[in-house]
C-alpha cells in the first residue's frame, strides 16, 4: 500500500502539456459532506462518524478533435494509483462480507448496506436501488475489487460494454467517477488521499478513442477559504442577532 505525506494541494489537477480534446479537469472537493452514525443524517466534522467525497472528471476544455464536448462517452479509467494520507483503508457499506469496488454490490438495505457511506468506483451510472444496472467493470490490476485492492498498482475500471451510454457526460460535461469514504475520527485527524492515472473516452460509436492523463490531491476536512467563509457566516449570523 501506498502513503503520502503531505497533501499539498486541494482537489488540484494536472494533465500533461499536451491538451487532450475537451478534457478539463478531476473535481470533487466540492461534494465534500459528513454524515451521522446511521448514514442517513446529514452533520458538521465535528459530530461526523462518516466524510464522503465523490470524484467526477470534467471535460470542459476547448475541443480540439472537431466534436461537441456534450457527446464525450467516458469510457474508461485506466492506470490509476491511489495513496492514503493519515488512514488505511476506506469506509465500505455493501452487500458483501469484507468490501468491493463494484458498484454493483452499492446497495441500500438497512442494516446490511448504504450506499451513502459506500466507497466505489464507477463510470457514471447511480447505486442505491440503481446499483444493479451499473455496468461499471473492475479491469484485471483491480483484482477482485476487494478493500484493499485500490491500492494496487495501476488499477482501473471499464464500461462493460463499451457502447453503453451510462458514461455520457450530465449537463454540466462532468461524469462520475467514484466515491470515497473514511472515518469521522480519520477527517477530523486530516486524512486525505491522491488519485493519479489516465481516462479513455471517445464522442459515441465510430469517432475514435482519445486518452488523457489526470492527477488530483483531496483531503476530508474543508478547504481553508471554505472555513474562513463558515467564520465569516457566523459573524454576521451574530450581527443581526445583536
Amino acid at each position: 500500500m501506498k502513503y503520502i505525506n503531505t497533501i499539498a494541494a486541494l482537489g488540484t489537477l494536472s494533465f500533461g502539456a499536451t491538451a487532450f480534446a475537451d478534457l478539463g479537469s478531476l473535481t470533487g472537493q466540492d461534494t465534500l459532506r459528513y454524515y451521522e452514525s446511521d448514514g442517513q443524517t446529514a452533520t458538521g466534522l465535528a459530530d461526523a462518524s462518516y466524510a464522503v467525497l465523490d470524484l467526477y472528471v470534467k471535460f470542459d476544455a476547448a475541443n480540439t478533435h472537431g466534436y461537441s464536448n456534450s457527446d464525450t462517452r467516458l469510457l474508461n479509467v485506466l492506470d490509476a494509483n491511489f495513496s492514503a494520507s493519515g488512514f488505511s483503508l476506506f469506509n465500505q457499506s455493501d452487500l458483501t462480507v469484507g468490501g468491493s469496488w463494484k458498484p454493483s454490490f452499492s446497495f441500500d438495505i438497512p442494516g446490511a448496506a448504504n450506499s451513502n457511506i459506500d466507497s466505489f468506483v464507477t463510470l457514471g451510472g447511480g447505486v442505491g436501488a440503481l446499483a444493479a444496472t451499473n455496468i461499471t467493470t473492475p479491469d484485471p490490476n483491480l483484482g477482485a475489487a476487494e478493500n484493499a485492492d485500490i491500492f494496487n498498482s495501476n488499477v482501473g475500471w471499464f464500461l462493460n460494454p463499451p457502447t453503453s451510454t451510462q458514461g455520457d457526460v450530465d449537463g454540466d460535461l462532468k461524469v462520475w467517477i467514484g466515491r470515497f469514504v473514511v472515518s469521522g475520527d480519520e477527517a477530523r485527524a486530516g486524512a486525505g488521499f491522491a488519485m493519479n492515472g489516465s481516462v479513455g473516452y471517445n464522442y459515441g460509436e465510430g469517432t475514435g478513442a482519445y486518452f488523457g492523463d489526470m492527477g488530483g490531491d483531496f483531503i476530508f476536512t474543508p478547504a481553508p477559504g471554505a472555513i474562513a467563509l463558515m467564520g465569516l457566516a457566523g459573524v454576521v449570523t451574530r450581527r443581526r442577532r445583536a
